[in-house]
């Protein structure tokens, strides 16, 4: 790990959540405005799939459910929907194991 690195994970450690929502903002801001067009979505798709799960840890069935809740709507102003395969995304998807839940059955 470099020397850069270790700083910047001990300044961010002492920082709020909201001085942490801000500096993560413009950073992506900057880091999007530089990249170019067709590595923008991989990028945005790594950043989310390599950090949702430990943004969800501790999160239980129903906070998880009102964020998503909440996120939907933001995502259907962003994203062109008349193109999104919904059904296709979701043709081989199995959802979070709960407990006492069973592989394929709805609840």
């Amino acid at each position: 790990m470099s020397l850069k690195t270790q700083l910047v994970r001990q300044f961010v450690r002492r920082l709020s959540p909201q001085d942490m929502l801000d500096l993560a903002g413009e950073a992506v801001r900057e880091w999007t405005a530089r990249m170019p067009v067709e590595e923008r979505a991989a990028f945005l798709g790594r950043l989310v799939e390599e950090n949702l799960g430990a943004a969800l840890q501790g999160l239980g069935r129903e906070e998880r459910a009102a964020l998503m809740n909440s996120l939907l709507s933001l995502i259907a102003r962003h994203f062109p929907l008349d193109d999104v395969d919904i059904l296709g995304a979701f043709a081989d998807f199995e959802g979070p194991q709960t407990q006492g839940s069973v592989p394929g059955q709805l609840r």
